[in-house]
This record gives structure tokens, sequence and C-alpha cells, in this order.
């Protein structure tokens, strides 16, 4: 399934009572922009007690990264429902996008632990640093009241490492150049190099 983060916008429809309604706004993780309206609805109705009957939604945009080439640690919390409560979660995802870090989680989550995508409620997601980032000194007077976030899991400290190596267990020796491309060989290939 493919996510898209949206932005939505609306409010209660003005009435002679009330002509200025306050505004809301929610970023909106769906599969296209009906879905991100219906969510919205669904999120305001419990936080204000208003419905799509009685609101009017004013803008809806689609938010895309702008440098989705480089891979980024995400941290996402949750709230979803189970079969015996309501529980609170915090994951960490490495991708590109935050689109795709949600959509692993939505995958991760109904792997690990049966939750389908309505009982999922995504809280905050946001980008942690890593590196010199997140390594750097905390101090409150220049810093800021709250310290910078870092990532916590260990499944993804494992990747900060700068000088990190993977292994190439099964590598296909091929022809330099067309000419020498045969559809049999004289020897078996040699696929593991240690």
């Amino acid at each position: 399934m493919v996510l898209r983060q949206y932005q939505v916008v609306g409010r209660k429809r003005p009435t002679e009572t009330d002509a200025s309604p306050q505004i809301y706004r929610m970023r909106i993780f769906a599969k296209d922009h009906v879905q991100a309206k219906s969510r919205f609805w669904y999120f305001l109705h419990q936080f204000a007690n208003l419905k799509a009957s009685t609101g009017e939604i004013l803008a809806t945009h689609e938010l895309r990264e702008k440098n989705n080439r480089i891979v980024k640690n995400y941290g996402i919390l949750i709230r979803y429902n189970s079969r015996s409560g309501t529980h609170n979660m915090y994951k960490e995802f490495r991708d590109t996008t935050l689109c795709g870090a949600v959509s692993q989680m939505y995958q991760d989550m109904a792997g690990r632990h049966r939750a389908r995508f309505s009982t999922i409620h995504v809280v905050e997601a946001k980008e942690v640093p890593a590196g010199i980032k997140a390594m750097k000194e905390y101090n409150a007077e220049v810093d800021g009241p709250t310290p910078p976030p870092q990532v916590q899991r260990q499944n993804i400290k494992q990747f900060l490492d700068s000088r990190i190596q993977f292994p190439l267990a099964h590598r296909i020796p091929r022809p330099s150049q067309k000419k020498f491309t045969t559809t049999f060989k004289a020897n078996r290939p040699t696929t593991f190099f240690s």
C-alpha cells in the first residue's frame, strides 16, 4: 500500500452565532485525498465533536519530501487498539521518505501485532537525527528547553557507523564485453569469494 502525506485544513461551518469558527489543521497519512478527508473527520469528531455534515474542508494539500535520495532515520509515535486495549508505541525506521517509513510501520504492526490500518493512529512522525547532530552535547541555554531527539532503537543504531561494510556473498561474474557471452561454460562459475 502506497501511502501519501496530506495536510487537511477544516472547520465548523460558519453560522450566525459563530461567524468565524476555529480552524483545525492535521497531517494525515492516506492512500489518496478522499481517504485523507475521511480520516480528518474521524479524528476531528473525537477531538472537537465535529462532523462532516456540520463542517467544511478549507484545503487539502499533498506534502512531498524535498530530498528523497538520502536515507534518514524516522521516529513514529502511534496509538493502536488491540483485542485487549489501547496501547501507545514508539518505533523507528530507516527510509528515504517519511511516507515510506510510515508504510513500513503499518506493515510491521500488521506482521507483529495483527493490527489493522483502521486501528492504528499516527500521533507524531518526525525525522530523528543521527551522527554529529545527535552526538553533540546538549546545552539548555543554547539549544532550548527540550533536548534534540536521538536514535533509541538498537536495530537502527547498528546502521549509524560511518565505516559500515556489507559482505558481498553471492557475486556472479559477468562478461566484460558482449562478445565473451556464451550459453555454456567449460567450468562451473565460482560465486562465493571469501
